[in-house]
């Protein structure tokens, strides 16, 4: 760990899982995000951070100085994980845009910018990762009796 070398950790975590060693997995990617966040690579810490949390969710009450390391991506903007959780749903960035009253082209940027901070590459990842998050179904709907769709911070519908 002391060359720093984001690639080589994140490789080490695999090889580590791939043998079980779950605990010493969670803390060589919780490394590699770390190492990839002072480099600005945020998309790369985020997917490195999803593996370590995945690992270590395996390690049921496990606490290392390691994994508790700062957070290493960025939080979503309210309107950006607004937007995400409407996409995550299935909403069409034209439909959202209309629901939200806002451009499709800051839709589409707000998406990307989501997609930047959560290292994902596209919206079957974002749901998948965000139906993890909060517990819920992806591309479950939330429409509203008006058909509107809105989601709160909390994941909950609320009406638009």
């Amino acid at each position: 760990m002391a060359a720093d070398d984001a690639g080589r950790l994140l490789a080490t975590a695999r090889d580590l899982e791939a043998v079980g060693a779950d605990l010493l997995a969670a803390e060589a990617a919780t490394a590699a995000a770390a190492a990839w966040q002072r480099t600005g690579q945020t998309r790369r810490a985020a997917g490195a951070n999803r593996n370590a949390q995945s690992c270590s969710a395996r390690c049921r009450g496990a606490h290392t100085p390691m994994l508790t390391l700062p957070e290493t991506t960025a939080v979503l903007t309210t309107r950006e994980k607004e937007i995400a959780l409407l996409a995550a749903d299935g909403s069409a960035s034209k439909d959202i845009a209309d629901a939200l009253h806002l451009s499709v082209r800051t839709v589409d940027n707000h998406l990307q910018h989501a997609y930047a901070k959560l290292g994902v590459t596209n919206r079957r990842e974002l749901a998948s990762l965000l139906g993890q998050a909060t517990g819920r179904p992806a591309n479950k709907s939330n429409a509203t009796a008006d058909g509107a769709t809105r989601v709160d911070g909390s994941g909950a519908s609320v009406r638009a």
